[in-house]
């Protein structure tokens, strides 16, 4: 019988519940448990908390998740692949293990995977040529140079393969790909080259089918919400993957939601471009002729895709601070609501004006009727609505500028429309922080490894 490796997804981003992946490893009979926690705005809210504690900068949910899975996965032989490192993978190396020793577990090995962070090397990196110009609108690094507040590029699966060649039970990273995550234990178990693109490709095909968890088995399923069922127990997808990359895609038994062709249709095409270039650090994918075929009861076969060489180029992504945001929220009631809640955005506004107020950026929004769709629905007043929620927010240079927004709203309460109520207190400032998408030339980084034994 040809050998397959059953790749469980174990979470999909921080603060997903880890629920799904403490029953997977309870009966879903995997080989890999992969848990995804990093976003572009996550790692900005990690750099920012290590700033100000050089022990955080990790997602801490891989310890509430560990808590209830590493027993589980320690007795099977379940190996642990998590990129919660985010801005610190040496800490939640030492979290991890910590907790191994508090729950009676040795004889494991914990690797970090490092070579992500480019926060000190950009200097040096700048002076040998490389820009860092904005992939968006080609602006120099110098716009936002000395309001940096990390730089991580998105590396492969090469520092995985290495970690699990010398025998490591859990792998932690930082901002590898999250393709990277089942990629790394694929080219480990079946021997696959770096080079091997078209294995590497279908496998990619593969991962990107469930790196995602719920969204694969039914979570946010536009084509037939209504009548999946389990969501509030929706069991995340699971991956059989044989050695030519394809796969099964099913999930933990037992569980809520769907997996049909409908439910992987929708996560296929989610955020990749070109079906025909989905590019990653570690290939070239080509999705284009991906077939999917149901061959039982939440069981789908993915066949179809293939893969060429890897880009020249590595993504990266910059945090950048971009000032702060003040914000007020209110309410008006019958009659009149939204007309109402009109006028008192423009008392805001003329009073803002008066005070001097200064802001890069304004949103109004109304909330149930313009919230997500801003200025692309018209909303014809009706006078009967019985009450009409409005949001002002700015994006300000400084505090000073965002306090404004609320000292100015609260003459509202006696001097605007009748009706008015929900202002309540001042809301705490948030500072903004954006991010500046840019490229380095892949020769530029090299991962490496530790190893932590407990």
């Amino acid at each position: 019988m040809s050998k397959t490796v059953r790749l469980g997804a174990g979470m999909a981003f921080w603060g997903d519940s880890v629920q799904p992946a403490i029953r997977m490893v309870e009966r879903g009979e995997i080989d890999y448990l992969c848990c995804d926690h990093l976003a572009e705005l996550t790692m900005s809210i990690l750099s920012k908390q290590k700033d100000r504690d050089p022990e955080r900068g990790y997602t801490p949910d891989i310890l509430d998740l560990l808590r209830g899975a590493l027993p589980g996965c320690v007795e099977k032989g379940i190996k642990i692949i998590t990129n919660s490192g985010g801005a610190n993978p040496r800490g939640a190396a030492a979290k991890i293990a910590g907790l191994a020793k508090e729950l009676g577990i040795s004889g494991i090995k914990i690797a970090v995977v490092l070579g992500d962070d480019l926060s000190p090397r950009i200097d040096g990196l700048l002076e040998q040529g490389v820009d860092f110009a904005n992939m968006d609108t080609g602006e120099p690094l110098s716009a936002v140079r000395d309001r940096l507040t990390h730089a991580a590029v998105y590396t492969g699966c090469e520092g995985i393969v290495e970690a699990l060649g010398a025998g490591a039970d859990i792998v932690v990273c930082g901002r590898v790909t999250d393709i990277a995550l089942y990629l790394g234990p694929l080219r480990h178990e079946f021997g696959w080259a770096a080079d091997d693109w078209e294995r590497l490709g279908m496998a990619t095909a593969v991962a990107h089918a469930i790196e995602c968890g719920g969204q694969a088995t039914g979570g946010l399923f536009a084509g037939g919400w209504w009548e999946t069922g389990g969501l509030e127990e929706l069991g995340y997808p699971i991956a059989e993957v044989a050695e030519d990359g394809t796969a099964v895609i099913t999930k933990t038994p037992g569980s809520g939601g769907r997996v049909d062709i409908a439910s992987l249709s929708e996560q296929m095409i989610y955020e990749i471009l070109d079906p025909a270039n989905y590019l990653t650090a570690d290939v070239t994918a080509d999705f284009s002729g991906i077939e999917l075929t149901e061959i039982g009861p939440d069981e789908v076969r993915i066949t179809g895709a293939t893969g060429r060489r890897a880009p020249a180029t590595l993504k990266v992504n910059m945090g950048y601070r971009n000032g702060f945001v003040g914000e007020v929220q209110f309410t008006y009631t019958w009659p009149h609501a939204r007309a109402k809640a009109r006028r008192g955005i423009e008392f805001l506004e003329r009073r803002l004006a008066r005070a001097g107020f200064t802001a890069s950026g304004t949103h109004v929004e109304y909330l149930g009727q313009t919230s997500m769709w801003n200025d692309r629905v018209s909303v014809p007043d009706d006078p009967d609505l019985p009450e009409v929620v409005v949001r002002y927010a700015a994006r300000c240079p400084d505090q000073a500028e965002a306090r404004k927004v609320f000292t100015e709203s609260v003459p509202l309460y006696n001097n605007g429309p009748a009706g008015v109520g929900g202002i309540g207190t001042r809301p705490p400032l948030k500072e903004l922080f954006a991010i500046w998408p840019c490229l380095i030339p892949r020769e530029h980084i090299v991962q490496s490894v530790e190893m932590v034994e407990v």
